[in-house]
């Protein structure tokens, strides 16, 4: 039987346009939660037309995972942190990086958000939560209502599985 069933890493989706944004809120994060231990490579995201009046074109986005290891549960008050951050670095009322926290263990990646959808799970404090892949047949594999950066970053998710095993088992 797998140990652990109840914690996950927690990772964060990160999307901005100006590098000098990025930076600071990196630091942040690192110095509440932990050190980045993978990271996806910088994309543009696919379908990110609807950030464009709030943070300008083009946008960048990468994927991280902290070596932290949480209890699953702890998602909702992580959520309320990164968005407290977000805020931290308005700029005239808007947003310089957006951070959707995330947790990720052997079977699922789990993205919390505060917009509600009918696919959604209610987690509490105003926090949706939403499985955007689950792990099956050797690859994590999307819903007909995954995100597309999620989907197309498949394989980084892959290689995280394949990385994190020693803290489940």
């Amino acid at each position: 039987m797998r140990k652990n069933t109840d914690k996950a890493l927690l990772g964060f989706g990160l999307m901005w346009r100006e590098d000098e944004f990025l930076l600071p809120v990196e630091k942040e994060l690192k110095e509440i939660f932990s050190d980045f231990v993978i990271s996806s490579d910088v994309f543009e995201p696919p379908f990110s037309s609807y950030y464009f009046r709030e943070f300008g074109s083009p946008l960048k986005k990468k994927f991280v995972i902290t070596q932290s290891l949480i209890n699953k549960t702890d998602i909702v008050g992580i959520k309320h942190k990164t968005v407290s951050l977000e805020d931290k670095y308005r700029i005239d009322g808007k947003r310089t990086v957006n951070i959707d926290p995330f947790y990720i263990d052997l079977d699922q990646v789990i993205v919390s958000t505060n917009k509600f959808r009918g696919n959604r799970i209610y987690a509490g404090e105003g926090v949706f939560l939403e499985l955007e892949l689950f792990y099956h047949h050797g690859s994590f594999q999307p819903f007909i209502w995954t995100y597309r950066d999620y989907q197309e970053q498949i394989p980084f998710f892959n290689r995280v599985k394949s990385k994190i095993r020693g803290y489940f088992v």
